[in-house]
């Protein structure tokens, strides 16, 4: 199936959801402290699209990968902002586990049904 977006609707959307999730570029980091990372279901028809583009900040782009708390546990956040471009059940996993991390919403917000029902979000 193949799920065609407008480039409107994908910069608008990636830019609302994930422009302030990371530091800001030439920002420096806290010692010990990451800059912050976007990560993206890959099983998601135009998550990596959104996440690359709503990525002002040059900050890494992870896919998820395997078990979701695994994969959240290995990325060792510890504090860091988090964006996201993932499904609903993905999202609300995320934002239990970040909230063990000291990270609280900053935004979300879920696209169209033409865009693949995906959710964009920022902890930080």
């Amino acid at each position: 199936m193949r799920v065609e977006i407008e480039r409107r609707a994908l910069l608008k959307a990636a830019g609302a959801g994930l422009a302030g999730s990371a530091a800001p570029a030439g920002a420096t980091a806290a010692p010990g402290k990451a800059q912050g990372i976007i990560i993206f279901d890959p099983a998601l028809p135009g998550a990596r699209a959104l996440a690359e583009a709503g990525n002002l900040t040059g900050a890494p782009v992870v896919a998820i990968s395997g078990d979701r708390i695994a994969f959240w546990r290995a990325l060792e956040v510890k504090g860091a902002p988090v964006g996201g471009v993932t499904s609903w059940s993905d999202y609300v996993l995320f934002r239990g586990l970040a909230a063990e991390d000291g990270l609280r919403v900053r935004g979300e917000r879920q696209l169209a049904r033409t865009i693949g029902d995906l959710f964009v979000w920022r902890l930080a």
